[in-house]
């Protein structure tokens, strides 16, 4: 991807940004935590707050393609149980990713597998919309995803569920998530930003 603007920081008081929402979450989970990624429109942000410092600890697509991440950590977090190294599974996936492979979280939860899924919810499927702007075609109908219900979505598969919106919130809901023996589903509104493609 291209070279990204510096991240947005927000004002105190407002909708979370994407760095904020990674660096919160990074200062609470385990040094050895799994990070896998599948929210393409703020990469950047993810690697600003998590750089990958250790082998065997970030998995993410090699192609681009979406809809492998949430599977795959079902395959991940079985590994970790059966090679009894039991490290912490933490999925960024957004809100248009989140879909491709939904029916992967029924597993996850039959399994009773420990894995986070956080949604940085920014109410578009803004990957699309800066495909969208590189390929000069503006109005592209169906990128806004206003009315989606990630809680609701998570708890219909069995996995535990909850929105949080400031830093203390999403401290608390990952320490819990962290305390279970089945997934959990964190949706955190973000603000949104159409990343430059070139």
């Amino acid at each position: 991807m291209a070279p990204h603007p510096a991240p947005l920081v927000g004002e105190p008081g407002q909708v979370m940004t994407a760095v904020e929402l990674f660096e919160t979450i990074r200062s609470v989970v385990p040094d050895d935590t799994v990070l896998m990624e599948e929210s393409p429109s703020n990469i950047a942000e993810l690697h600003t707050a998590w750089p990958i410092e250790k082998p065997d600890s970030f998995y993410t697509a090699a192609s681009g393609s979406l809809g492998w991440t949430l599977p795959a950590s079902v395959g991940i977090a079985l590994a970790e149980r059966d090679s009894g190294r039991n490290r912490t599974v933490v999925v960024m996936i957004g809100d248009g990713s989140f879909h491709y492979a939904i029916q992967g979280l029924g597993t996850a939860a039959a399994q009773r597998l420990p894995i986070l899924y956080v949604v940085p919810r920014n109410g578009e499927y803004a990957i699309l919309k800066a495909f969208a702007d590189l390929e000069e075609t503006p109005g592209v109908p169906g990128l806004d995803l206003p009315s989606l219900d990630f809680v609701s979505l998570g708890e219909g598969y069995g996995c535990a569920a909850e929105r949080a919106e400031t830093v203390t919130e999403v401290q608390v809901a990952v320490k819990a998530a962290l305390g279970r023996s089945g997934p959990t589903v964190l949706e955190v509104p973000i603000l949104p930003t159409i990343p430059p493609l070139l």
